[in-house]
């Protein structure tokens, strides 16, 4: 079943409709709440404060097929006004246990979010790139969806999403490069002592 057939059942007055939709999505709004604010707790809490909201305003939303941007949207801002005062710890000091146990409910995403390779590679990109890369890749949410969840035109979701990719690819293919790379000896010495017999 579909957003849009759960939203007739909900204005037909059906509450187990509402309580799929919620169920439905509550584990990737609590997943985006914990990667924008690296804490358990507080990831819960916002994502609970999310649905209350999105319940509350259910007597003006109107389903356009957009249910699951609204709710990150939301969530969006809820996480910008808690993180207002206090930073979030930075991802690649958060333990990957931690990460895990938060992001469990897709074992692909934990799986990507527990490659420390990515978690460190995604911290070099700009915020606004990591962000547009993440609701892409990790939730799977369209251009069009990044772009309201954002607030930002279309183009600026996918240039985001494209120039964050990019980037990426760049830093894996350095990273690669310099393991690969024969360690070289320093300028005036020989590689190998010469023996003169």
């Amino acid at each position: 079943m579909d957003d849009a057939e759960r939203f007739d059942r909900i204005r037909a007055g059906d509450e187990d409709a509402l309580n799929e939709l919620i169920e439905h999505h509550y584990d990737s709004i609590r997943r985006y709440c914990y990667w924008k604010t690296r804490q358990s707790a507080l990831a819960e809490d916002l994502t609970q404060e999310t649905f209350y909201r999105f319940c509350r305003s259910l007597s003006r939303y109107t389903h356009k097929g957009k249910c699951r941007a609204y709710l990150y949207t939301i969530a969006r801002r809820l996480c910008i006004d808690a993180l207002r005062d206090k930073q979030p710890e930075p991802i690649d000091q958060v333990a990957e246990a931690e990460i895990g146990a938060a992001l469990s409910a897709e074992e692909e995403a934990s799986a990507h979010f527990q490659s420390e390779e990515l978690l460190r590679l995604l911290q070099g990109l700009p915020p606004e790139q990591q962000e547009a890369v993440i609701l892409r890749y990790t939730y799977g949410l369209r251009y069009r969806e990044i772009a309201e969840v954002t607030d930002v035109p279309l183009y600026k979701a996918r240039i985001r999403v494209e120039r964050g990719l990019a980037a990426l690819k760049k830093m894996w293919r350095e990273e690669d490069f310099d393991e690969k790379e024969p360690a070289r000896a320093p300028k005036g010495t020989s590689a190998a002592p010469c023996s003169r017999s």
